[in-house]
């Protein structure tokens, strides 16, 4: 692989190149004439990339032993034979660099937190070894994860019940392809799917994900072409995307109702094309972008569709009463318009990584600085945002990200809220609308961590600390919605102790206390074991969101067993019991498997805002979850 020569301000030679030859998108510096740049450090003589598989067949001797030692021996070699090993040619094609470049410390450390992000690598390191005062070789090592999924969540909110099952591929034939069945079945929602995505479609980094499948209602379908932003280095990104979704809105009843659920049946199609430029220099990072976006919205069986549920039986429902259809009338407002979106912002990020913050053992690269995106979108024309009144309208996201760190602490917050107004029509119909807020932060203290700065990683398993606490507090809501919405106390993004359909809100607000404790064992080189005892507490409000009422001062407290397969991965199982402090106590004992209320990994995101947010998210497009 040869660097590019061209200037980086030819923008459309710098574009095209971006796509075919990635690290072209950055360190274009020399002329257009020069044969080849003149360093002022080493250049790379080699690149030796060193991918190994789950488990190293050389380092295991199967049949030698006895019991459990001869299994797990026999369980590695037949995982290591099972597995498809990541090619080299996917991850050379990942890096920032190749022979002849000039060594540059800042695309080593790009390319090895590239590669660690990847779903199915567990870890990488990408560092120099000099062979000459003017010449240094590059080793990549990386080490892969297991990738073939079969995945088994269930909980015992309303009894014992399966919720998810799936069978995939996430690493298919080593080539950063995807390729997943499932079946997700929990209330309302009832998917059964299929999902096929790639990481370098025709080996560029273009993303490529499509998928479909059937829902309790109709059809889904959504596909997406994206090329991101790479890393902290990359000056261009692109996002192409479609969405079809025929689906029931839920909106959970209030205790002593009558029945436990309401249905709303709504069609959902979305598209956007955005296009995104970032200037300056890592760390310090001016972001701009534009584009187009779609939506429409109908709830083409209101109101003699919607019905209602009785003990969350959602495979009977029966046919709700006119008072209960006139509750949700305000937020059945069918829309389609077009917007054309700008997003501008600042982005001062870097990288640090620390060990065993939500993997029990494993390395994780934390995002520290900060970032403040704006993005405002006009509608193309009037529509019609209520019998007989056509409209135009702005829309609005800000978003903006903090980070910190010392020597045994680590400190993430985002802040993201978005909304609409209308600039003509009615004069009851102006005002902002379908205002969205969520907030999150997390802080994480490791006691007696040994670092000797915050950049610091521990160089061995048992230099991880004993003990991790974590505190989390999120809050979200939504103001005068006219699209459906609704918040809940109770479930995996409330307060565990409840069921998700508890406690119906506007907005809420929920504090997270856990002590991770990491558990040694025989078998540590196989999988990770830890201990989490946890603490949640949390209020909602009423605000003028449909059956949504004041919650109070709610509480749960519980404990939990965090497994990692293999040993050092930083996909983590959990499972979860919790009681709550209230109304009933161990009577409502819940226990819950495969989920993290409180994760780095899992970003500060809540499903629950996120069914009800616009079509246009430029802003979202160009954060940290856009780049790679």
């Amino acid at each position: 692989m040869t660097r590019a020569n061209a200037h980086w301000a030819m923008p459309a030679v710098l574009f095209c190149a971006a796509f075919a030859e990635p690290q072209a998108a950055w360190a274009l510096q020399a002329s257009a004439e020069a044969s080849e740049p003149v360093c002022s450090s080493a250049r790379i003589g080699n690149v030796f990339v060193d991918n190994h598989t789950v488990f190293e067949l050389d380092r295991v001797s199967p049949g030698e032993g006895d019991g459990w030692t001869a299994f797990i021996d026999k369980a590695r070699t037949i995982a290591s034979r099972l597995h498809w090993r990541t090619r080299r040619s996917f991850l050379e094609n990942e890096l920032l660099f190749a022979t002849g470049d000039c060594l540059d410390p800042l695309l080593l450390d790009e390319s090895g937190r590239i590669l660690r992000a990847l779903p199915f690598i567990t870890d990488a390191d990408v560092y120099a070894v000099p062979v000459a005062a003017d010449e240094v070789h590059v080793v990549v090592d990386t080490q892969d994860d297991w990738t073939l999924k079969i995945d088994l969540r269930g909980d015992f909110d309303q009894g014992p019940r399966l919720t998810y099952a799936g069978f995939t591929e996430e690493n298919l034939f080593g080539t950063g392809t995807l390729l997943g069945f499932y079946l997700r079945e929990r209330d309302e929602t009832r998917d059964l799917g299929l999902e096929l995505s790639t990481l370098q479609l025709a080996g560029t980094r273009l993303d490529g994900r499509i998928g479909g499948g059937r829902t309790r209602t109709g059809v889904f379908f959504h596909e997406s072409l994206t090329y991101p932003f790479v890393g902290e280095v990359g000056r261009w990104a692109f996002i192409e995307s479609y969405s079809y979704r025929e689906d029931l809105f839920r909106y959970a009843a209030p205790v002593g109702s009558p029945f436990t659920n309401v249905s709303l049946p709504i069609q959902t199609r979305r598209a956007a094309t955005t296009l995104g430029l970032r200037l300056g220099t890592p760390g310090d990072l001016t972001v701009l972008g534009a584009g187009v976006s779609w939506e429409d919205v109908t709830f083409s069986g209101f109101p003699q569709d919607v019905t209602v549920v009785k003990d969350f039986d959602f495979s009977n429902p029966v046919p709700a009463d006119s008072a209960t259809v006139e509750m949700v009338r305000s937020q059945v407002n069918p829309r389609r318009a077009a917007h054309v979106n700008i997003v501008a912002g600042k982005r001062s990020i870097r990288y640090i990584r620390r060990r065993g913050l939500d993997a029990v053992r494993g390395d994780q690269d934390v995002t520290l600085g900060t970032q403040a995106l704006v993005s405002l979108g006009s509608s193309l024309g009037a529509f019609e945002t209520s019998p007989g009144n056509r409209s135009h309208e702005l829309r609005g996201r800000l978003s903006l990200f903090g980070g910190a760190a010392g020597d045994s602490w680590v400190f993430n917050s985002e802040l993201n809220v978005e909304g609409a107004r209308l600039v003509n029509g009615n004069r009851s119909d102006r005002g902002f609308r379908d205002v969205v807020a969520e907030f999150g932060a997390y802080f994480y203290w490791q006691p007696g961590r040994r670092a000797t700065g915050p950049d610091a990683v521990p160089s061995t398993a048992s230099a991880v600390p004993r003990h991790t606490l974590v505190l989390g507090v999120k809050g979200a809501g939504g103001w005068n919605s006219f699209l459906p919405f609704q918040l809940n106390l109770g479930g995996p993004f409330g307060i565990r102790g409840y069921d998700r359909a508890e406690f119906p809100a506007a907005q809420k607000l929920v504090a997270h206390l856990e002590d991770r404790i990491m558990l040694d064992g025989p078998f540590s080189d196989l999988f990770d074991l830890g201990l989490t005892l946890f603490a949640d507490a949390g209020a909602g409000w009423q605000g003028t969101v449909p059956f949504a009422t004041d919650s109070e001062l709610q509480g749960a407290v519980g404990a939990g067993l965090r497994f990692v397969f293999p040993a050092g991965s930083r996909q983590v199982t959990r499972l979860d019991l919790a009681v709550p402090m209230k109304q009933g106590g161990l009577r409502a004992l819940q226990f819950r498997v495969g989920f993290s209320a409180v994760s780095l990994l899992a970003g500060f995101g809540d499903e629950q805002v996120r069914r009800s947010r616009s079509g246009s998210q430029a802003a979202t497009l160009f954060g940290g979850q856009f780049n790679r």
